[in-house]
């Protein structure tokens, strides 16, 4: 490490972009792995902002289940190690996601870092190159630096981008005397990140450039690093500059001893989770192109396909039997590539993968053809057999090899150039298929997305946002199938808000909406995390209770009927007394259904109410009792 670079952050003092006090503790906590939900809830506590984050991701779609409300709960559900991961996103991205610098892109730069974040982590889990937690905090500030010039210095730093310099680097290096990888370095030892894995995210630009041993763990660690960098800059490159970017080198994947497939899977978790991730942090939210259509150069998000396709062709041919079909090739505007044997080039086609092969009509050219039709790069390319005197058994041999079709070695220019044209029309329909089924595959995401709303919605009452009648159905059922299965009690209450007719004649169906919407406030706020609370119907309730006997029923159903007794609602200068009576039944040996349950509950209420409401009644061993007075 440079002096230079040491004196330039020792210089700025606080003005340094760094992780929260909270978010440090956290990374500390998260190498021990002793530490409890607990530990982890009471430091998460003391940031109330990192609090409402969590909730939100523990409450979110992706995550599922019923909503949480307490940290230590949220915390099972997210995992301790997202939770260490999130702490420190949001304490950088939160306090840095602006600044001085008036031309650097702070909401884009953190896009790009919170990608490569989570591509490391996924990738770290598939290699065990290193903790995942610890890649991803590697993948967050690994590009730290660029944001500390941006801080230190935003004038400056602000016309050097405006120069668009082809290394920026080496124009860091130039204009402050430190680079942006340096101060990466500086600033991630600072924060308690182990040297070990600072080392390699210097170089995660240009692992090349490291003196790393290439078989050593560092070296592997910097490849990995490129190449979250390099398909996060990918993936939020614009349709056409995204085409246009170099591929991922494929050599990258055998280096980390990786399959394409399981790149392509490692790929679209992190995409995913990154759009999540975006909403809950506030970035800009880009639709993350899948991982098959970036290997193909290609995505959903590209620009018309034009009729001039690039083509690319791999021509094997001895240098004493040169036929000059490889400049001729050229000539006509495909990039062509000439093997004198068969092993170089497959080698060769594995990493090139053209869309033509040109292939000599004898046994290696009909044996190598055959192979490329074996594979999967191979099906769709397009297979020239070249002979130099017609042979009828011959010609019939390479089609029946997987050839497309058959020419002489002396072809001329211009029935070369006719040829590629058939060439042409056939990727280009290839191409107009791919985007046709990216284009499906979009539809199908959106109509899939579209019916679970859908069902969303025909399961929740739109007054009050609880579950409807049809929704209590359900859940009643799974209640009383589990009762019956384990043993374990299922109870309901039955709630009707008393006089509810009269409240809707004298203040109007408003008021009668806003009483309803309170009732289910203090019915939600007052029910367990495994219970299940629904409007019915007009003014009634249901409360399902898959756990606790008659005691852990009553208590609290007695509790909310107190507490809404006690409310006033104010409504043209007149205040309404809320009240309202309550049904309470626990399944008996004597009960045969789920229905003969909600009818106890609902003798249990009609007993309620004709009794002078604002009461609470038990329905037990076929006898209705009163448990409360009014209040």
């Amino acid at each position: 490490m440079t002096a230079s670079a040491r004196l330039l952050l020792e210089s700025a003092g606080d003005r340094l972009p760094s992780p929260s006090g909270v978010a440090l503790a956290i990374m500390d906590l998260w190498q021990n792995e002793r530490t409890t939900v607990q530990q982890l809830a009471q430091l998460v506590q003391t940031d109330p902002a990192l609090c409402g984050r969590l909730l939100k991701l523990a409450n979110s779609a992706a995550m599922g289940g019923r909503g949480v409300a307490a940290i230590p709960d949220a915390i099972v559900r997210v995992g301790m190690k997202t939770v260490g991961q999130l702490a420190v996103a949001f304490s950088l991205i939160d306090t840095h996601s602006d600044g001085f610098c008036r031309t650097f892109p702070y909401r884009d730069y953190w896009s790009h870092c919170l990608l490569m974040a989570l591509l490391s982590r996924e990738l770290a889990q598939a290699t065990r190159l290193g903790p995942p937690q610890d890649l991803f905090a590697c993948g967050l500030l690994a590009r730290i630096g660029i944001l500390a010039f941006a801080t230190i210095y935003p004038d400056d730093y602000g016309r050097l981008i405006e120069e668009k310099p082809d290394d920026l680097s080496e124009a860091e290096h130039r204009r402050f005397g430190v680079d942006h990888n340096e101060l990466s370095e500086l600033l991630m030892l600072d924060y308690g990140v182990p040297r070990a894995l600072a080392e390699p995210a210097r170089f995660h630009e240009t692992p090349e450039a490291s003196e790393f041993d290439p078989d050593s763990r560092p070296a592997k660690l910097a490849t990995l690093l490129h190449w979250s960098h390099r398909m996060a800059a990918i993936t939020l490159e614009s349709g056409q500059d995204r085409t246009r970017q170099a591929i991922v080198n494929k050599t990258l994947l055998a280096k980390l001893g990786l399959c394409e497939e399981a790149i392509g899977g490692i790929y679209d978790r992190a995409s995913r989770e990154w759009q999540e991730w975006s909403k809950l942090l506030d970035l800009p939210e880009s639709e993350a192109p899948a991982y098959e259509d970036i290997a193909n150069g290609e995505s959903d998000l590209d620009a018309e396909i034009t009729p001039s396709i690039k083509l690319a062709a791999l021509v094997l041919e001895d240098e004493a039997k040169k036929t000059g079909l490889s400049n001729q090739l050229r000539e006509l505007g495909v990039s062509a590539t000439q093997c004198e044997d068969a092993n170089a080039a497959l080698r060769q086609a594995v990493v090139l993968k053209p869309q033509i092969f040109v292939l000599p009509a004898d046994k290696e050219g009909l044996e190598f053809c055959r192979l490329t039709r074996s594979t999967e790069w191979g099906r769709s390319a397009y297979i020239f057999t070249v002979y130099t005197q017609i042979d009828q058994d011959l010609i019939l041999a390479a089609f029946e090899a997987g050839s497309d079709a058959v020419i002489p070695a002396n072809i001329g220019l211009k029935e070369l150039e006719a040829r590629l044209l058939a060439v042409r029309r056939v990727f280009g329909l290839e191409q107009a298929w791919r985007k046709d089924r990216a284009a499906l595959r979009k539809i199908a995401n959106e109509l899939a997305i579209s019916h679970r709303k859908q069902e969303v919605l025909s399961l929740t009452d739109q007054l009050t946002d609880l579950p409807n009648r049809r929704a209590a159905m359900i859940a009643l059922a799974q209640a009383w199938s589990r009762s019956l299965r384990n043993g374990s009690p299922v109870g309901v209450v039955s709630v009707d808000v008393d006089h509810f007719k009269s409240i809707n004649d004298r203040f109007g169906h408003a008021v009668g909406d806003h009483v309803l919407r309170q009732v289910a406030v203090v019915l939600r706020r007052g029910a367990r995390q495994e219970e299940t609370v629904a409007r019915i119907g007009g003014e009634e309730f249901l409360l399902i209770s898959p756990s606790g006997g008659i005691r852990e029923l009553v208590i609290p159903a007695e509790r909310l009927r107190r507490e809404l007794a006690a409310t006033r609602l104010e409504a043209n200068g007149d205040s309404i007394s809320l009240t309202v009576s309550l049904g309470v039944a626990e399944r008996e040996s004597s009960m045969a259904s789920a229905d003969e349950l909600l009818n106890a509950a609902d003798k249990a209420l009609y007993a309620a109410k004709s009794s002078g409401r604002n009461k609470l009644c038990l329905y037990q061993a076929g006898k209705v009792r009163s448990l409360s007075t009014s209040a």
